[in-house]
């Protein structure tokens, strides 16, 4: 597990080197789609030290990245609906056993796309939501709707923290330096 957060790392810091490019904002996107089907890219992370180191740019990163991860989710969706639970289970064997599995389908049946939309929204893999909600046949315009409602919720506040943070912080030190007498 270390070897693979090494790795994630490395590969993240020689990505942004390239954060003024054209072409970063759609490979973000990308790798949030990618994140839908192999669960291991820190799409996070990217986005709020993105929106660090080029503040002027968090509103298009919010975007990208949301449309990115409806992209792969729609994927996702479209496979479940075509390969079915037999292929969920080739994919994932005794996932119907995990606790998130069991959470997920007991709420998704009492709350459908409320559900998805908060998971969307949280800070945890919704996979488990896209999945099930496929497999109950929800319409995939509907799942990329409320997916994309939700997703744009996290990323722009993630995105809009990590952009305006540090400067509020510098001001909030400046301020209580001065109230300490210190010279800024």
């Amino acid at each position: 597990m270390k070897k693979i957060h090494l790795s994630l790392t490395r590969h993240v810091k020689f990505l942004q080197q390239y954060i003024d490019r054209i072409w970063y904002a759609p490979l973000i996107a990308f790798l949030a789609a990618l994140d839908n089907i192999i669960l291991v890219i820190p799409n996070d992370g990217i986005l709020i030290s993105s929106a660090m180191m080029v503040p002027r740019r968090w509103f298009s990163f919010v975007l990208w990245v949301a449309m990115g991860s409806v992209l792969g989710a729609i994927a996702l969706a479209l496979m479940v609906k075509f390969n079915g639970l037999p292929w969920v289970l080739e994919m994932s064997p005794d996932i119907e056993q995990t606790k998130s599995w069991i959470w997920t389908e007991h709420f998704f049946k009492q709350y459908g796309l409320l559900l998805v939309f908060v998971v969307a929204s949280a800070p945890v893999a919704q996979q488990p939501t896209v999945v099930l909600a496929s497999l109950a046949g929800t319409p995939v315009h509907e799942l990329a709707i409320v997916i994309f409602l939700g997703r744009f919720v996290k990323f722009f506040i993630m995105a809009y923290l990590g952009a305006h943070a540090p400067r509020l912080l510098g001001r909030m030190w400046r301020e209580k330096a001065k109230e300490q007498g210190a010279v800024v």
